[in-house]
Order: C-alpha cells, then sequence, then structure tokens
C-alpha cells in the first residue's frame, strides 16, 4: 500500500484520467483501423494518442516564466508527422498506400494533445467526426458516388509499342 502511496499522486488525479481517456480513444481509433487491415492499429494508436497526451500534461506542469504549454505540443506535431511520412508509400503503378494511415496518426496525435489539456468534449467530438469521415467515405465509395481506391485498371506491363 505504502509503494502505491508514493506512486500515486492525489493532486495529479485529473491528469491520470486524461491519460485514461487518451488510452481508450487510441484503442478505439486503432482497433478500427486494425479491423479494416491497416498497418498501424491499436498499438501504435494508443502509443501516439497517449504520448501525445503526456507531453501536453507535461507541458501544463512546466512551471516558471516560460511557461509555454504550446511549445512541446507544436514539437509533438511535428514529430508525428514525421512518422506517418514513414507509413505512405506507392507501389510500381505509382498508387499512393498509407494516406489515411498517417492521418489517423496525426489526428490521434491531435487528440491526445486536446485530452492532455482537458478539452474532454473537443475530443470526443472530433472522435465521433473521424470515426464518421471514415465511415462516409467508405458507404460513399460502395454506392459508387466516389472512385473505389482499390480499384486500379490493369496497366499493360509491355512497352513493346
Amino acid at each position: 500500500m505504502l509503494v502505491l502511496t508514493v506512486l500515486v499522486n492525489v493532486s495529479h488525479i485529473e491528469f491520470y484520467i486524461r491519460l485514461l481517456i487518451a488510452f481508450i480513444f487510441g484503442v478505439v481509433i486503432g482497433l478500427e483501423r486494425a479491423r479494416q487491415r491497416k498497418i498501424a492499429g491499436i498499438r501504435t494508436h494508443v502509443l501516439v494518442c497517449l504520448g501525445s497526451c503526456m507531453i501536453m500534461v507535461l507541458s501544463l506542469l512546466n512551471e516558471g516564466p516560460y511557461r509555454d504549454p504550446m511549445r512541446l505540443a507544436a514539437q509533438v506535431i511535428s514529430g508525428i508527422t514525421f512518422i506517418g511520412a514513414g507509413v505512405i508509400w506507392r507501389d510500381r503503378r505509382n498508387f499512393k498506400h498509407g494516406l489515411t494511415t498517417a492521418a489517423n496518426l496525426w489526428i490521434s496525435s491531435c487528440l491526445g494533445l486536446v485530452i492532455g489539456y482537458g478539452l474532454y468534449d473537443i475530443a470526443v467530438f472530433t472522435g465521433f467526426l473521424m470515426f464518421l469521415a471514415i465511415q462516409i467515405s467508405k458507404g460513399l465509395e460502395k454506392k459508387g458516388f466516389i472512385p473505389d481506391k482499390y480499384r486500379v485498371e490493369q496497366y499493360d506491363d509491355d512497352d513493346d509499342d
């Protein structure tokens, strides 16, 4: 019991809640992506969302005359952009893959920052809109309103004209 008392700072209960909410958002977003067999699933989205939340909490706990919570948040955005670029690739037909995964990683980090800042209502609303955007896009592809991103015309690889 003494170890638990030492590890849990009562004044940080609000921050523990923020981290837990970031974890839950990461799981929900990652589960949807894993069900679609995307390269970034539950673990990736949980780690991105948790890490972003933790950095924002750290920014809020910073004391002194140079306290600027947005300084570390800006570095999260830069860093996650670098990671997102790593999941985008092109196949031999110059067809891009991973753009949605990169965007999901980016917005997961943004959700973590918002949760870390304590704006739960904004996080919930944004999470709902994220899910809605992905589902609407899939529905429009199925109905034929927009082209199916997986249907690529067959090209003749022979250049012997």
